[in-house]
């Protein structure tokens, strides 16, 4: 009876004019509501997607700042999960799951630097206030982040720096040309005695200064002066590079020639220590000879006591004879090695040290005493004085000297300033250098870990060729296992 009278009022209903109308208005306006139910919806949704977007980049990065970057990676795990669910559950129309967050955190440290990789990901559910009506009560979705950083490692660096004779040779072919037209010896030397009979001219000063003086006084810079200069700018490149990449880098500064000599001792390349790596570096000049072949009354004298050792000694009151025999690079290097402790692998996590590379610069031609001339497989002459009977041998560098080096698990950069032919020294140059000079490179290629070998020939930029060598070091800094 209900039924009959429920459709019988629908059909008067529908029959009256005004009643249509408000009927039709009705079924037109329910689709309508739900749209704006879903807009509504669809735009909460959207609104919290972009919100938890943002917290999920957040939370990435939380795991790569420079401090937490010195953490483990389950601390960044942790800060990235700390982060993403305390400003998740700020969201009034979120209902936060943790069960549905994943945050994993991998460091890789098998690269130049600790490489960390940072994933986040959320799926959320979000009621919809309208889903009803459409017959879809939640919507859900999945925001994800992902970022990487990296950290640079901690490196010692051990300059080596060939400040021997060979040294004092012009930068330039037109240094060389002009030291040789005006005294007939292209190199620079530095003596006390001022008329060297070796001089075939008698240059401007002859007499009163030494050639290395003239050279200076002309203006002619000598390979001592760039090598000088370039080791000096080094701690200003790498305080930029600190700068720009939060590593820690040290310097400590050697120079060898007959002896071997600390020219800074290691220190870090602030911006308030540049300076003083500069200064110290720049008090590096070549050895004070007496005349050729003899150290003066005074000096320093380093010779061997085997095939492995060396002592110093302060020569008396006489010159003393050492047929200028002072570029031993395997004693600079033995020596070397004996100051720098074991490296580690250059994070700063708790326990671990920076890295050793040791930055050699040299011509690499040996010219050293040795006790024996058993390893004397080019030129050798014997002589004598009052500290023993030596041999002075010429050749190319040993390379076993730099194997003990690497297998501490220190890298050698080389820079190789080419020793090339010069027109005074004729004879000697010819018997003595010429017959091994083309392994001198080699010797040096090989002594040099993996891409950290470089050459610079006669006029060649060596502060650019040394700046290149030091930032190889640091790009390339490998992961060391002992």
């Amino acid at each position: 009876m209900f039924g009959i009278r429920v459709l019988a009022a629908l059909v008067g209903f529908a029959g009256d004019r005004k009643g249509s109308v408000v009927f039709i208005f009705a079924l037109a306006a329910l689709p309508l509501l739900i749209a704006a139910g879903g807009a509504l919806d669809y735009a909460t949704t959207g609104r919290v997607q972009t919100q938890l977007g943002a917290i999920a980049d957040s939370a990435a990065l939380a795991a790569t700042t420079p401090a937490m970057m010195l953490q483990t990676a389950t601390s960044g795990q942790t800060a990235a999960t700390n982060m993403f669910a305390a400003q998740a559950q700020q969201i009034k129309t979120l209902t936060y799951d943790a069960t549905k967050l994943t945050v994993t955190v991998n460091d890789a440290t098998s690269t130049f630097s600790k490489i960390r990789t940072v994933n986040v990901s959320y799926t959320a559910e979000i009621v919809n206030a309208f889903g009803s009506f459409y017959r879809n009560t939640t919507t859900t979705f999945t925001v994800k982040a992902a970022t990487t950083a990296s950290t640079a490692r901690n490196i010692d660096f051990y300059l080596v720096l060939d400040n021997s004779p060979s040294m004092e040779l012009p930068a330039t072919t037109a240094g060389v040309n002009a030291m040789t037209a005006a005294t007939g010896c292209a190199f620079a030397c530095h003596e006390n005695n001022f008329s060297e009979a070796g001089y075939t001219i008698q240059y401007p000063g002859y007499g009163t200064i030494d050639s290395y003086t003239y050279a200076k006084n002309q203006g002619i810079v000598l390979r001592i002066d760039n090598v000088r200069e370039s080791a000096k700018s080094l701690a200003s490149t790498a305080q930029a590079m600190m700068a720009a990449n939060g590593a820690n880098y040290r310097f400590a500064a050697y120079a060898f020639n007959m002896g071997f000599t600390q020219l800074v001792a290691l220190t870090a390349a602030t911006s308030a220590n540049v300076s003083v790596i500069a200064a110290g570096i720049n008090v590096m000049t070549p050895p004070l000879m007496e005349k050729e072949n003899y150290l003066p009354a005074g000096a320093s004298y380093t010779y061997p006591t085997s095939a492995s050792t060396w002592t110093s000694a302060t020569i008396g009151g006489s010159p003393l004879n050492t047929r200028n025999a002072m570029t031993d690079i395997g004693m600079a290097l033995t020596q070397a090695n004996s100051l720098i402790a074991n490296p580690g692998n250059g994070t700063s996590a708790s326990g671990d040290s920076p890295q050793k590379v040791l930055l050699l610069v040299t011509d690499g031609l040996v010219d050293g005493n040795f006790v024996s001339n058993a390893a004397c497989n080019n030129y050798q002459k014997s002589y004598s004085n009052s500290f023993g009977a030596f041999y002075r041998c010429l050749g190319p560098l040993d390379t076993s000297y730099c194997t003990t080096i690497k297998n501490r698990g220190i890298r050698i950069a080389v820079l190789n300033t080419v020793y090339y032919p010069t027109p005074d020294n004729g004879g000697f140059f010819d018997a003595a250098v010429k017959p091994f000079l083309s392994q001198v490179g080699d010797a040096l290629k090989s002594c040099a870990s993996t891409d950290l070998y470089f050459e610079v020939d006669g006029g060649g930029d060596i502060s650019n060729a040394m700046t290149i060598m030091f930032q190889k070091a640091v790009t390339t800094a490998a992961h060391l296992t002992k």
